[in-house]
């Protein structure tokens, strides 16, 4: 029995030392934006902890130098150690999406900035016939461009293109489940009547913070979990911004203790039981089903690529099989996505989920042992997931698909609990569709058909009328 169970350890520790020696083939990350603004501030600029802030929400620079750093990590990783992607950018190779929020679009941005970093000593000069070429037809002659090289921006900033999430689409690809309200309003006070994680939460936030808020806002009042919200929202902008809470210091209150409670009891709860607390898993599905429908597309279509040996150049660069799909999102994106994952794969999702703080990550990488030209099949491949650096599954490649697409609820369905018209649906470039496009070219045939019938009529009266004249 010994002997077996140190077989069984030198395995498991056999394969946690070469995953990152085995090829990788896919590659998915998820990503929360970085510090920001609070969400709420008055007409002055001020939070409710009488911060000052320029606007709402938006990012801070502390918050691109986060993604900027992860930037930097993910390139060491994926570029540098396993040789993955290529050095520059090449957008055949990366499909990038992001909600449509300014700071989910700049974090995006400030992360390719270190993936992808600024390089002085890269190109050669310009000739003078290029810089002619080059100079638009205005007058730049206090401009100095002489140092221009061959490559388009000085220090070859990288441009990359980023897909925007068409908020007004009523089918779920990334963010949230704001298109439905009335179903996300009724899930969350179902669960604060009937979960006792948040009576107990509530309980326990007055004990520790009601008489520091009343001497701070001069009032007397109990605090509910959506108090609680407002003040953690404000609380760990003004945290990861380095801020120093003249006024809020002088309640007496643990500033460092109040950031890891904010982060480690209510985000945590609120997401486990006042968000994902309900038995039929709504929200997490409606959010996610999308967007994990969308991975799997592009996983099992770099995995076919794979075993079918297909030639490089031609196995991407038609712009449906990217090797690494990039989703710019929210704390509650990435949430989603790890309760749907842990409901798929039959995960405790108390185990699982950890609340994404600022720049938090969600990794899944396809792999193989295989070496590439070699012939392979399915049941060589693995998918493991990543939340930052810690490991949450491992999983071959057939029981992960086939656990994940079991969960994908269908648009129909989410349209019906939702209560959207699937008619007005527009989600046709998540996968695409042929029939549907096959529809969209009847549609117009018919609209031209019926164009030229009414042309013709008219032309035949009007011909008619002239010859009765005559």
């Amino acid at each position: 029995m010994k002997a077996l169970i140190l077989l069984i350890l030198f395995q498991a520790f056999s394969l946690l030392a070469c995953s990152d020696q085995d090829r990788l083939v896919f590659l998915y990350t998820h990503f929360r934006h970085g510090a920001r603004a609070p969400q709420h501030i008055n007409e002055k600029g001020y939070d409710i902890l009488h911060e000052f802030w320029n606007n709402p929400g938006e990012l801070t620079g502390v918050g691109q130098r986060m993604h900027y750093l992860l930037g930097l990590r993910n390139r060491l990783r994926y570029i540098k150690n396993q040789k993955f992607l290529n050095e520059k950018f090449d957008p055949h190779e990366i499909l990038i999406y992001t909600s449509w929020y300014n700071r989910t679009i700049i974090s995006c941005s400030s992360q390719l900035q270190g993936f992808y970093p600024q390089l002085s000593e890269i190109g050669n000069k310009l000739n003078n016939e290029q810089i002619n070429m080059a100079i638009p037809r205005v007058n730049i002659s206090d401009i100095d461009y002489k140092e221009l090289k061959d490559e388009a921006l000085p220090y070859y900033m990288t441009l990359a293109p980023v897909r925007m999430m068409n908020k007004n689409e009523k089918s779920y690809k990334v963010y949230d489940i704001d298109e439905c309200k009335k179903v996300k309003a009724d899930v969350m006070k179902t669960n604060r009547e009937t979960n006792p994680n948040i009576a107990n939460f509530t309980k326990d936030f007055n004990d520790k913070y009601k008489d520091i808020l009343n001497q701070f806002y001069g009032q007397n009042k109990e605090y509910d979990i959506l108090d609680a919200e407002d003040f953690c929202d404000a609380f760990a902008s003004c945290y990861a911004d380095i801020r120093n809470f003249t006024d809020l210091k002088k309640t007496g209150i643990d500033i460092d203790k109040t950031n890891d409670y904010c982060y480690n009891t209510y985000y945590q709860i609120n997401y486990l039981y006042h968000i994902h607390g309900d038995k039929e898993k709504k929200l997490a599905h409606i959010a996610s089903s999308r967007i994990m429908e969308k991975m799997l597309y592009y996983l099992k279509r770099r995995m076919d690529a794979d075993i079918t040996e297909e030639e490089e150049d031609s196995n991407y660069k038609d712009y449906s099989r990217p090797k690494m799909f990039m989703v710019s999102g929210h704390d509650s994106t990435v949430s989603s996505d790890l309760m749907f994952l842990s409901y798929s794969l039959g995960l405790n999702r108390t185990e699982i989920y950890k609340f994404p703080r600022y720049s938090s990550q969600l990794a899944i990488e396809l792999k193989t042992t295989k070496e590439a030209n070699k012939k392979s099949k399915y049941s060589d491949y693995y998918v493991t997931g990543f939340l930052d650096d810690k490991q949450i599954f491992n999983l071959t490649a057939n029981d992960f698909i086939e656990k994940v697409e079991a969960e994908i609820w269908s648009e129909e369905k989410v349209n019906q609990i939702c209560g959207f018209d699937s008619k007005n649906n527009t989600d046709s470039d998540i996968i695409p569709d042929k029939k549907d496009n096959a529809k969209k070219a009847y549609k117009i045939l018919m609209i031209i058909f019926i164009c030229l019938s009414a042309i013709l009529l008219a032309a035949a009266i009007f011909l008619g009328i002239k010859l009765k004249k005559i």
